[in-house]
């Protein structure tokens, strides 16, 4: 694989794992904190839903004061008078911004002095239903004050009835008394007053009485989470596209009753995961423009001129031409590395010129002696001056062909090899011998020879000098 793809690879690597080390940043942190802004937005919402209903008893219990301490109150309620009634307990004041299906006003013993129900079905004022006086009755601490400040507000159930109630003690105007009894207010918490609050809060939710069956499969799971803390609130998405949010209302004696369940559209989710696309294109496109700058520039400043620096040296190596050089351009690291090639080659150069002038004199010499000159490596010659021809008869090629132990005459072999085996060590001084040779043409004669052993182009080899005798 050539420095140009490893680069490239190396570059897409490295982009690739910081593209995968941002996505699972991105991940983990921004749609994180997405989902925890929608969580916060859903219990904020199902918060506000919870306290416009609460607000809705402090309404009721608002006006239940004003009725309740007040001197006419205070009197009807011992003489029963009819002025009062015929002003005071009429459909207009049921029907007025009080917004009442319930008014009743109890003595201090919780004894029904007098009662109205608007029904709203029917659109007119009616008897109290006996089921529900009694039910009421059934629960002494409405009609119990120990202080004129004392009161109840919140929800209740009667007769599978959801009811916001306001109970007060009947005082003074001025707020003293004896207490001479309970006035009760009560606003039926029925779809009407339910949409309203949806008008109000601009949001969608519903509302389930606890202990009755649920028409939610989610709402069923979380019912004991709820029970076990009817204070708290749960978050849980449904699917992609929505989030529900539940929560409980305790009646007025702080036992749970309702279920609130909130359903959101997860736009903070989906606006979340589009975020997260949107960084991972934008990280994805950034790390491949930045890689692929980074490799031009790479390829421009580096990877380049070494390819035109290689392709240079590989020139010079296939071409017998000496005087080709690497091209040196500009002044960097570049720029001195193929000054100091073509420094090198030119010291290679003058170095092979200085050998070949050598070897042209001591060829020169060679050729001149009136000794046979020859150098050996193991049984071959390799090298072999005109005298040795003379004195064997052969000719340089028949000598470089072949054994050259087979110059001498059998007799002398055995000695010969053993000696220089003795004396084979490089640097040990040269050894003289007389021995028989049997030259070409099957004539024996004598040799002065001298063995030095040196080394030949890196290896081991024995250099000789021979006279005829």
């Amino acid at each position: 694989m050539g420095i140009r793809k490893k680069v490239l690879l190396s570059i897409g690597l490295v982009s690739l794992t910081l593209t995968a080390i941002f996505y699972y940043l991105f991940k983990n942190v921004i749609l994180n904190n997405f989902d925890t802004i929608e969580e916060r937005f859903v219990h904020d919402n199902i918060s506000r839903v919870k306290a416009t209903i609460e607000d809705q008893a402090k309404s009721l219990d608002t006006i239940t004061h004003d009725w309740a301490s007040w001197d006419d109150t205070y009197g009807f309620i011992v003489d029963r008078n009819k002025e009062y009634e015929e002003t005071n307990i009429v459909e207009d004041t049921f029907l007025s911004s009080a917004k009442i299906n319930y008014l009743l006003y109890f003595d201090t013993e919780g004894k029904l002095v007098h009662g109205t129900f608007y029904d709203p079905e029917q659109k007119a004022l009616v008897p109290v239903p006996a089921n529900l006086l009694s039910q009421l009755a059934g629960n002494k601490q409405l009609f119990h004050h120990p202080t004129n400040d004392s009161h109840f507000t919140g929800l209740i159930m009667i007769s599978d009835a959801i009811l916001l109630i306001s109970a007060r003690p009947i005082l003074k105007s001025d707020g003293e008394g004896p207490n001479r009894g309970t006035l009760v207010m009560m606003r039926i918490l029925d779809e009407a007053r339910i949409m309203t609050i949806k008008e109000i809060t601009k949001m969608d939710f519903s509302v389930h009485i606890i202990n009755t069956p649920l028409p939610h499969t989610d709402s069923f799971e979380i019912l004991d989470t709820i029970l076990a803390n009817p204070d708290n609130f749960i978050i849980k998405p449904l699917d992609n596209d929505y989030i529900a949010g539940y929560g409980a209302m305790k009646d007025i004696f702080s036992q749970p009753l309702l279920l609130l369940r909130l359903t959101v559209p997860r736009t903070i989710h989906i606006q979340g995961h589009r975020t997260l696309a949107y960084l991972l294109w934008t990280t994805i496109i950034t790390s491949l423009t930045f890689s692929l700058l980074v490799f031009i520039i790479l390829d421009r400043l580096v990877l380049n001129r070494l390819a035109v620096l290689n392709s240079d040296v590989l020139k010079i190596s296939k071409s017998a031409h000496p005087a080709y050089r690497v091209q040196v351009s500009g002044s960097d690291e570049f720029a001195s590395l193929s000054t100091s090639i073509n420094t090198m080659l030119d010291a290679i150069d003058k170095n092979q010129l200085e050998q070949k002038e050598k070897e042209v004199r001591l060829r020169t010499i060679a050729e001149f002696t009136r000794s046979g000159l020859f150098i050996t490596q193991g049984p071959k010659l390799i090298y072999v001056n005109s005298v040795m021809e003379l004195i064997t008869g052969y000719t340089s090629e028949e000598l470089f062909s072949m054994n050259w132990w087979d110059i001498f005459h059998p007799d002398y072999r055995g000695y010969l090899r053993s000696k220089i085996m003795e004396t084979q060590k490089v640097g040990s001084p040269p050894e003289q011998y007389e021995v028989m040779i049997i030259r070409k043409t099957g004539e024996e004669g004598w040799l002065d020879l001298r063995i030095k052993h040196v080394t030949f182009q890196g290896n081991p080899a024995s250099f000789g000098v021979c006279t005829d005798l």
